[in-house]
C-alpha cells in the first residue's frame, strides 16, 4: 500500500476512534449525571440509546449520499453534526436537552458509516482483512480512552467536562478530515462525477501510479443495478437479509454490554471506580479482539473468522452471567468478551462490502450498520425496564445470548452463500467495479 492509502486509513480510524469515544462518554457520565438530576433507570435508558437512534437514522438517510455526492464531503459533514451535538450537551441545562444532544451525535456518528466501504476501498485486495481489523481497532481505543478521560475529569471537574473533551476532539477531526482525506477512487469510477477522470488520476499521481486515459467502462449490468433496490435483488438480497439481521443481533448485545455493565458492575460491588474498571477492561479487549482478527485474517478468511468469534461470543457471555458480582472475574471475562465482540464487529467490517458493488457499497454497508444500531436500540432502553421490574444482572446477560446464537446461524447462512459463489465467475450479484487502488 502506498503512503497515500496508508493516510487514507489513519485518519478514517482517527475518525472511529472519535466515533468510540463520543459514544462510550455516556456510560462512564451515566451514573453521575443520574445522581445530580435524580434520573430514574428507565429514563436513563433512553438517554443511552438517544444516541443510538440517531446513529440509526444517520446511517440509514445518509449513506445513500455517499454514493451520490462522494465519501470525503459526507465525512466532513457527519463531523460538523457530531462537534454541534457535542457542544449541546456540554451547555445541557436537563435531562431532555440532553437527549437530543446525544442524538445528534449519534445522527452524525451514524452518517459517517460509509467510512467502512471507504476503509475498505483504500485497502490492497492482499490485505484487505487485515487493514479492516486495524481500523476496527479505533472504536474500542476510543472507547477506552474515553474511560480514562472519564476516571480524571468526572470527579475533579463535573460530568459535563467528558462533553468538553468531545467537543474539542471533534473540532480537531473536522479540521483533520477537511484537509487531508482523499476521495476514494472506486466512488468515482463508479460515479463518474463532473471531472472525474482528473480526479482520478490526481489521486493516482499521488500514488506514484500511473494516470488513466480513459474510466473503465460501466457494463450494462452494471448500470441495470445502480438503484437502491439492488440491495434486495437476487443473491444480493438473499445475503443482505443474513447479513443485516447478523450484525444487528450482535449489537444488541454488544450495546448492552457497553452502556450497562459500568453501572450494573458498580452496583453490584458497591464501587463507582469498580464500574469504570470493568468498562475500560472490556473496551481494552475489544482493542485486542481487533488486532487479533488482523492478525488471523493475513491466513484465514474473514467469514470464517466470523463464524468462531461469534460462536464463542455465546458461550462467553453466558459464562458472564453465571459469575456476575465476583470482582475479579469481571475484569476477566470482560476482556474476554470485549475480544470476541470487536473481533465479530471487524468480521463484520471487513465481509458487508464483498457483498455490494462500488456504486451502492456505501447504502448497502450503511444500512447494515442503520439498521443494526436500529434494532439495537431496544436494548439499552429494555434492560432498564427489566431492571425496574427486578431483573437480576445475571438474568439478562442470559437473555442477551440469545440475539448471539441467532446471529451466529446468520453468519454461519451468509459463509455458505458466499462460499457457493466464490468460484462463479458470473455471479449473480453486481461484480465490483474494478479499482486501480487494488
Amino acid at each position: 500500500m502506498t503512503g497515500l492509502q496508508i493516510r487514507a486509513v489513519a485518519v478514517a480510524m482517527a475518525l472511529i476512534i472519535m466515533d468510540g469515544f463520543e459514544i462510550a462518554m455516556m456510560a462512564f457520565t451515566a451514573k453521575p449525571m443520574a445522581d445530580a438530576w435524580g434520573v430514574s433507570d428507565a429514563t436513563l435508558g433512553i438517554v443511552l440509546s438517544a444516541s443510538l437512534f440517531g446513529m440509526a437514522a444517520g446511517a440509514i438517510l445518509f449513506s445513500p449520499v455517499g454514493d451520490r455526492l462522494g465519501r470525503r464531503p459526507l465525512t466532513t459533514i457527519s463531523v460538523a453534526i457530531v462537534l454541534v451535538g457535542m457542544v449541546l450537551a456540554a451547555v445541557a441545562p436537563n435531562v431532555a436537552v440532553l437527549i437530543v444532544a446525544r442524538f445528534l451525535t449519534g445522527f452524525g456518528i451514524g452518517a459517517m458509516s460509509q467510512l467502512n466501504a471507504y476503509v475498505s476501498e483504500f485497502a490492497s485486495d492482499r490485505r484487505r482483512g487485515t487493514v479492516v481489523g486495524i481500523y476496527a481497532t479505533g472504536f474500542p481505543i476510543g472507547a477506552t480512552l474515553a474511560g480514562v478521560a472519564a476516571s480524571l475529569l468526572v470527579e475533579p471537574a463535573g460530568w459535563k467536562s467528558m462533553f468538553v473533551a468531545g467537543a474539542v476532539l471533534a473540532l480537531v477531526m473536522l479540521v483533520v478530515s477537511w484537509a487531508f482525506l482523499p476521495e476514494s477512487i472506486d466512488f468515482l469510477v463508479a460515479r463518474r462525477p463532473k471531472n472525474a477522470l482528473e480526479r482520478v488520476n490526481t489521486v493516482l499521481n499521488k500514488m506514484g501510479r500511473p494516470s488513466l486515459k480513459e474510466l473503465p467502462e460501466v457494463t450494462e449490468g452494471e448500470r441495470a443495478h445502480l438503484g437502491v433496490t439492488a440491495v434486495f435483488a437476487g443473491a444480493t438480497g438473499r445475503k443482505t437479509l443474513v447479513l443485516w439481521l447478523g450484525y444487528a443481533c450482535l449489537m444488541a448485545s454488544y450495546y448492552f454490554a457497553n452502556s450497562w455493565i459500568p453501572k450494573l458492575a458498580a452496583e453490584a460491588t458497591g464501587d463507582d471506580q469498580m464500574g469504570t474498571t470493568v468498562g475500560s477492561f472490556l473496551n481494552f479487549g475489544g482493542i485486542f479482539g481487533s488486532l487479533l482478527f488482523a492478525a488471523v485474517a493475513i491466513r484465514v478468511l474473514p467469514r470464517r473468522i466470523l463464524q468462531v468469534t461469534m460462536a464463542l461470543s455465546v458461550v462467553g457471555t453466558v459464562c458472564y452471567g453465571a459469575t456476575f458480582g465476583v470482582a475479579w472475574l469481571a475484569i476477566v471475562l470482560g476482556v474476554v468478551l470485549g475480544v470476541l465482540a470487536v473481533a465479530s464487529v471487524a468480521g463484520f467490517y471487513a465481509v458487508a462490502p464483498e457483498v455490494y458493488p462500488a456504486a451502492l457499497r456505501g447504502t448497502g454497508v450503511g444500512w447494515m450498520l442503520g439498521v443494526g444500531r436500529l434494532v439495537s436500540i431496544v436494548s439499552p432502553i429494555s434492560i432498564g425496564y427489566l431492571l425496574d421490574g427486578g431483573w437480576s444482572a445475571g438474568s439478562l446477560f442470559y437473555l442477551m445470548a440469545v440475539p448471539l446464537a441467532i446471529g451466529t446461524v446468520c453468519i454461519t447462512v451468509l459463509a455458505r452463500l458466499q462460499k457457493r459463489e466464490a468460484g462463479n465467475v458470473h455471479r449473480a450479484q453486481v461484480p465490483a467495479s474494478p479499482s486501480p487502488v487494488s
